[in-house]
């Protein structure tokens, strides 16, 4: 393929590639220009759960929380508009890609590492702020963030909403799962999209730290959303999460690997790229599963060696991951690993981040009716951000930092607060509906 393009580019010459230049950036600028612009869509019930809070003279107030954010965060009433240059999903994801490495820190990192119950190791990050401020440390919110797959605290989709969030007053804790932000295993397993514990604990951890008063807010990135919300729908009423944004979620993994499979780009590039970066992840801890052939945790055995020869996703999630948790097949995995499921049963304030053009985290797997089903949730829907770019302006900047921050501050720091923010919670679970059924 590469050979082919340098070749049609010698044959059209250096003038006729200049005007072919030319013309995809006025192209690229138009639809931007002409068609990049998109209201931002809010999707939600007919009537969102009230939030009372407590003003300085003790009164109650009492607001819908859809009000709540059609009055405090301007970036979702607004419009979003993409880069000139990233007028579609696939350029503002592949730009996302390109530059996911690239990252002017303006803070530091303090790492905790946390073992866990089964000999695991994870870890908790502190962002500290180049200058610190006077303000009471201990009563700050919390902002806890969670990557997508095989990233870390140094993915630049995290390290682009830091900034702002401590700007904006907030602690922030970024999360790494096993594996992850380079911690050695002790066990051989890593994590997972169906996997909840581990973060869970996490939370915990946060909380236990924390007065019980402290808002905490979790914000998961793309397979990280996943693992979140499936979190916190898991917990119903006894999160200790405040709220909860989730960004660029895939929902349904069953069908949105149906669905990324189903085209030539989704396939040969985009599950070929994500299976090329889990297997260089596998790699650098291979040496524990070798080590640990016949391993109880394990439902088959896992071979190295065949995890080395798949290409696509669904060959290395049936390689490995279906097997370190217990699943007899990959679409078993998928299904029971869908965030999806859980929406119901979310009983925190949460806002929902997708675009109708992401190539990833596809609008196929948006499980709107249980959306509009559950008081507790508002979905922001946009158009040509991609998966986790959502890039704008003539010097790309991304745009999902300000409604994250924008909702967070609203939960935790609205005004005459006082950060006692209290939700009419949503009863019941996924599994009890389930038993009830005959």
């Amino acid at each position: 393929m590469q050979f082919e393009l340098t070749s049609t580019l010698l044959w059209l010459g250096e003038s006729h590639v200049r005007i072919l230049v030319v013309l995809v950036l006025v192209a690229s600028v138009f639809l931007a220009v002409v068609k990049g612009r998109s209201k931002v869509v809010l999707v939600h019930a007919k009537a969102t759960v009230d939030i009372t809070s407590r003003s300085p003279n003790g009164k109650l107030r009492k607001q819908s929380l859809l009000a709540r954010i059609k009055q405090s965060c301007p970036s979702l009433v607004g419009r979003f508009v993409p880069s000139p240059f990233l007028a579609n999903g696939h350029f503002q994801t592949l730009y996302a890609g390109a530059s996911a490495r690239v990252s002017d820190k303006s803070f530091s990192y303090e790492r905790e590492l946390l073992n866990l119950p089964d000999g695991g190791v994870v870890a908790i990050d502190w962002a500290k702020p180049a200058v610190q401020d006077h303000e009471d440390y201990a009563v700050k919110p919390i902002l806890i963030l969670l990557h997508g797959l095989g990233g870390g605290s140094y993915d630049k989709y995290i390290l682009d909403v830091i900034p702002l969030a401590l700007a904006a007053g907030f602690r922030v804790a970024a999360l790494n799962s096993r594996g992850c932000g380079g911690i050695a295993i002790a066990t051989p397993q890593l994590y997972s999209g169906s996997y909840t514990q581990d973060v869970r604990l996490m939370i915990d951890h946060i909380h236990s730290k924390n007065h019980p008063s402290v808002p905490m807010v979790g914000v998961g990135f793309s397979l990280g959303a996943n693992i979140l919300m499936k979190c916190v729908g898991e917990d119903g009423v006894h999160s200790k999460l405040t709220a909860c944004v989730s960004v660029a979620n895939p929902y349904d993994l069953h069908v949105g690997q149906t669905f990324l499979h189903s085209t030539w780009m989704g396939k040969q590039f985009y599950s070929r790229i994500m299976a090329d970066g889990l297997k260089a992840f596998f790699k650098k801890h291979q040496n524990v599963f070798d080590k640990n052939p016949d391993y109880e945790g394990h439902i088959d055995p896992i071979v190295s060696e065949q995890v080395h020869k798949t290409t696509y996703l669904s060959e290395f999630d049936e390689s490995i991951t279906r097997r370190m948790f217990g699943f007899r097949t990959v679409y078993e995995y998928y299904r029971c690993g869908s965030s999806a499921q859980f929406i119901p049963a979310i009983a925190i304030p949460t806002l929902l981040l997708s675009d109708l053009n992401d190539p990833i985290a596809m609008k196929e797997s948006i499980p709107y009716a249980d959306i509009l089903g559950n008081p507790n949730l508002v979905l922001a829907v946009t158009k040509r951000g991609g998966h986790l770019g959502w890039y704008e302006g003539w010097l790309p900047r991304r745009w999902y930092p300000k409604p994250i921050i924008e909702f967070a501050t609203m939960i935790c720091k609205f005004p005459s607060c006082q950060y006692e923010v209290y939700a009419e919670r949503a009863k019941g679970s996924c599994f009890e509906a389930r038993t009830l059924q005959p």
